[in-house]
C-alpha cells in the first residue's frame, strides 16, 4: 500500500513539474507590446476608441500582451523619444509623423487605415460661402482665410500646398488665422468672420448629416472629382494614418500583426469604436514627403536652402580645387569622349547582336539589380506578361511580377528568390510559381535566378529566365483527372465482381434479424415474453444490423470517387474492413484466411479508399491464382514495421507466375490472368508510388506468390 502511494506521489510531482516548465516556456516567449497612438482629441478619447481594437489582437495574437500608449500632439517630441529608446514596438499615427518616425528612426508602415467612407486617401476642402464672388483660386489675394493648425494635414497643410501651387503666397497675400477644431472654420465661414475656410474631406459632410449646416450654403473651391471618392475635394489625395512599425520589432511579430488587423472582419464593432472601417496593405507615402519637401516643414524644413553661392562663399579653398578638378575633368572628358566616339560603333554592332540573341529567346528573360529594379527586359516578356520597356525599366520588379502570392496574400520582398539570389550569390531554380501580367492576371511560371558577377567578382545583380507553364499545369490536372476517374471505374469493376458474394454476406444478417423479429412478435402474442428474453433478441437484431452495416459502409466508401483527401490511416483497420467485403468470396472459393498483423502499428497518412483498392485488387489476384489450386488454399496477410517503412505482405498458395510475365507484371494492359484486362497491377502500382511507396513481387514459384507493399510512415513535405 505504501509503495503505491508513493508512487502515486512521484508520478504527480512529475506532472507538477512538467507543467510548470511548460508554463515558464509560455512566458519566455510571451512580450509585452505597447502601442503609441496620436492622441488629437485627448489621451483619454484615445484610450476609450482605440482599446476595442487592442483588444482585438490580444484576442488573436494571445501569446504577446498588447498595450495602448496614447500620445498628444502637442507632444510629438514625446513620442520620437518613446521610439528612440524603444519604449513602443508599433505606432498608429497621421502620415507627416510617419515620415518623420521613418526619416529619423528608419520605421516602416506595414497597414493603411480605411475611414468609414471605406477610403484609404484623404485631403482638404476649400471653401466660401455660397453668396460669396469668389468664384475660383485666382480671386483670393486679400481675403482672409482660417485652418485648423499649422501643422493640421487635412485641416490646413494639404490645402496651404494647393494655394501655393497655384502660386499664391499665402501669408503675404491672404488674412490667415488658425480656429482649432474644424467645425469652428466652418462656422465662421457661414457667419461672415472669415472668408476663406480649409478643412479636412468629410467634415462637411458630417455637418450636413448633424443637420448643423446646409451644403447649399458653401461653394467649393477648385472641386475635383475623383471616381469612388465620396466627399467633396478641392486638392490631391493622400494616405491616411498609418500603422507604423519600429526598426527594432521583430519582422514576425510585425507580420503576424498585419495578418491578424488584415483579417479583421470590415466595420466591425472594434473599428467603428475608434471610427474607421478596416486596415489593408500600406500605400505609398511618396506623396507626403513630397508635400513635406515642398513646403519645407519637419524633417524636411532645411530642404534646398542652400545656395550653390552661397557654398561657395563659405568654402572658398574647396570650391577652387573643385573648379580646377573640374576644368582638368573637362579636358580628359574631351579626351576620353574621342576614345568613346571610336568604341561607339563597335558597341553599337556588339549591342546589336546582343539584343538580337536576347529576343530571339522564347523565354521571358530580365535584369535585376542590386536595388530591386528592372535594368532590361526582352520581347518575349512583353508577349508573355504584357508589361513594356517602359513600364518595367528602373521599377521594382517585385512589385510588378511578384508582388502577390496565388491565393492573394502578400508576398514579401524579402522571401523573393530574386533578392535571395542577389544577396547570397546562389543561383536557383523555381519549379512553380505565379507572375502578374499587365492585365492583372496572374500566369503560372517556372524559373531561373543567376547572379549577375561583375569584373570585380562582386555580384551587381541578377538574371530571370522564366518560361510560361500554365497549359503544362492544364494538362496535368487532366490527366490527374482522367487517373481518378480510371480508377474510380476499376473500384466499380471490382466491386461488380464482388456484390454476389455481398449479398450473400448480407443475406445471413437480414435473416437473422427478419427471424429474430418474427419470433419475438410471436412471443408477444402467445404472452410468453419476458423481458430479459426479449433483451436478448434484440441484442441479436442490434449485432446483426450493426454487422450489415458494417458491409455498406465498405461499399458506400469504396464506390466514393471524391474522397481524395489525406487522413491518418490505421491499416489493420483497412486490412480488416476489406476483409469483411470479401470475406464470402473467400469461403466460397475455400481459402483460409490468416492475418498476421503486427501490434502498435502507426497510423500513416494516406487516401483510405486508395489504400482499399491496393488491398482488394492484390487480394482478388490471390484468390484467382488459387481457384484451380486442388490442395490447401490459404490466403496469408501480414504488417510490419522496419526502418520507418511499414510493409504489408499478401500471400497466396496459387500456381505462380511465369517468368515471362514478371517483366511486364505492372505495366498497363498486360495480364498474366486469361481474362484480365491488365489494369488491376498497373492502377495498383500509381496509387502506392503517389504516396510514396513500392510495390514489387517479393517471391513466385508453384507453391505460390508473395506481393509486397511498402509505405513511408511520413510523407513528404512538399506534398
Amino acid at each position: 500500500m505504501n509503495r503505491m502511494f508513493f508512487s502515486f506521489k512521484l508520478k504527480f510531482l512529475k506532472l507538477t513539474v512538467s507543467l510548470l516548465l511548460l508554463c515558464l516556456s509560455f512566458v519566455s516567449l510571451s512580450k509585452d507590446i505597447p502601442i503609441a497612438v496620436l492622441a488629437f482629441s485627448g489621451e483619454e478619447y484615445a484610450s476609450k476608441t482605440w482599446q476595442p481594437t487592442i483588444n482585438y489582437l490580444n484576442r488573436v495574437i494571445p501569446q504577446h500582451e498588447f498595450s495602448v500608449v496614447p500620445v498628444e500632439p502637442s507632444e510629438i517630441q514625446y513620442l520620437e523619444e518613446l521610439v528612440e529608446q524603444q519604449k513602443v514596438d508599433f505606432v498608429i499615427t497621421q502620415p507627416i509623423s510617419f515620415v518623420e518616425l521613418q526619416v529619423k528612426y528608419g520605421a516602416t508602415s506595414i497597414l493603411t487605415l480605411v475611414d468609414e467612407s471605406k477610403s484609404s486617401e484623404f485631403g482638404s476642402v476649400i471653401f466660401t460661402r455660397a453668396d460669396s464672388d469668389i468664384a475660383n483660386l485666382s480671386e483670393v489675394n486679400g481675403r482672409s482665410i482660417a485652418g485648423a493648425t499649422p501643422k493640421g494635414l487635412g485641416g490646413w497643410l494639404i490645402g496651404y500646398n494647393e494655394l501655393v501651387n497655384h502660386n499664391i503666397d499665402v501669408f503675404k497675400e491672404l488674412d490667415v488665422s488658425f480656429l482649432g477644431v474644424q467645425e469652428n472654420i466652418v462656422n465662421s465661414v457661414l457667419g461672415g468672420g472669415i472668408e476663406i475656410g480649409i478643412v479636412r474631406t468629410g467634415v462637411i459632410e458630417r455637418l450636413v448629416d448633424e443637420n448643423k449646416i446646409k451644403l447649399e450654403d458653401l461653394k467649393i473651391l477648385n472641386a475635383q472629382k475623383v471616381e469612388n471618392f465620396p466627399y467633396l475635394l478641392s486638392t490631391s489625395l493622400y494616405p491616411e494614418w498609418a500603422f507604423v512599425k519600429t526598426s527594432h520589432i521583430s519582422k514576425s511579430i510585425a507580420k503576424d500583426v498585419a495578418t491578424q488587423l488584415l483579417l479583421m472582419q470590415p466595420g466591425s464593432n472594434a473599428a467603428k469604436a475608434r471610427g474607421y472601417w478596416e486596415w489593408v496593405t500600406p500605400i505609398d507615402y511618396q506623396p507626403i514627403h513630397s508635400l513635406m519637401k515642398s513646403l519645407r516643414i519637419g524633417v524636411y524644413k532645411d530642404y534646398g536652402k542652400v545656395s550653390l553661392l552661397q557654398y561657395i562663399k563659405d568654402n572658398l579653398v574647396a570650391s577652387l580645387l573643385v573648379a580646377a578638378l573640374l576644368l582638368l575633368s573637362i579636358v580628359t572628358g574631351l579626351w576620353v569622349a574621342r576614345l568613346n566616339n571610336r568604341l561607339n560603333s563597335v558597341n553599337f554592332l556588339v549591342e546589336q547582336q546582343n539584343d538580337m540573341v536576347l529576343n530571339s529567346v522564347s523565354e521571358g528573360i530580365y535584369g535585376v539589380d542590386l536595388g530591386g529594379r528592372c535594368t532590361f527586359i526582352n520581347q518575349s516578356l512583353t508577349f508573355i506578361t504584357g508589361w513594356e520597356e517602359k513600364d518595367m525599366i528602373g521599377q521594382m520588379q517585385h512589385e510588378i511580377l511578384h508582388h502577390t502570392h496565388a491565393d492573394g496574400t502578400p508576398f514579401p520582398e524579402e522571401e523573393c528568390p530574386v533578392y535571395n539570389t542577389f544577396s547570397d550569390g546562389k543561383a536557383r531554380f523555381v519549379k512553380e510559381d505565379i507572375f502578374w501580367k499587365k492585365d492583372g492576371k496572374s500566369i503560372a511560371v517556372e524559373y531561373s535566378v543567376t547572379p549577375i558577377i561583375n569584373k570585380s567578382g562582386n555580384i551587381s545583380g541578377s538574371v530571370v529566365v522564366f518560361r510560361d507553364i500554365s497549359n503544362r499545369l492544364k494538362q496535368r490536372q487532366i490527366l490527374k483527372k482522367h487517373r481518378h476517374e480510371l480508377e474510380h471505374v476499376a473500384r466499380q469493376n471490382t466491386l461488380g465482381e464482388l456484390v454476389t458474394g455481398i449479398a450473400h454476406e448480407l443475406n445471413q444478417p437480414l435473416t437473422a434479424i427478419t427471424t429474430s423479429a418474427f419470433a419475438s412478435s410471436k412471443m408477444i402474442e402467445a404472452g410468453k415474453c419476458s423481458t430479459e428474453k426479449m433483451l436478448d433478441v434484440f441484442d441479436i437484431i442490434s449485432l446483426q444490423a450493426e454487422h450489415a452495416s458494417s458491409v455498406i459502409r465498405h461499399m458506400r466508401t469504396l464506390l466514393d470517387k471524391g474522397q481524395l483527401e489525406l487522413s491518418k490511416v490505421d491499416i489493420n483497420d483497412r486490412i480488416k474492413g476489406v476483409m469483411t467485403l470479401m470475406s464470402t468470396n473467400i469461403k466460397d472459393a475455400n481459402i483460409e484466411l490468416v492475418l498476421r498483423l503486427s501490434d502498435n502499428i502507426p497510423k500513416i497518412m494516406a487516401q483510405p479508399i486508395q489504400v482499399d483498392q491496393v488491398l482488394i485488387n492484390l487480394c482478388k489476384n490471390g484468390i484467382e491464382s488459387m481457384l484451380e489450386n486442388k490442395g490447401d488454399r490459404v490466403l496469408t496477410i501480414s504488417t510490419s514495421v522496419h526502418d520507418n517503412i511499414l510493409e504489408i505482405l499478401i500471400e497466396d498458395t496459387g500456381g505462380g507466375i511465369e517468368d515471362k510475365e514478371r517483366e511486364h507484371l505492372f505495366e498497363s494492359f498486360s495480364s498474366y490472368k486469361k481474362d484480365g484486362l491488365g489494369l488491376g497491377l498497373s492502377i495498383t502500382r500509381s496509387i502506392v508510388e503517389r504516396h510514396y511507396g513500392k510495390i514489387y513481387l517479393k517471391a513466385t514459384s508453384k507453391q505460390g506468390s508473395r506481393f509486397a507493399v511498402n509505405l513511408p510512415l511520413r510523407m513528404k513535405e512538399n506534398e
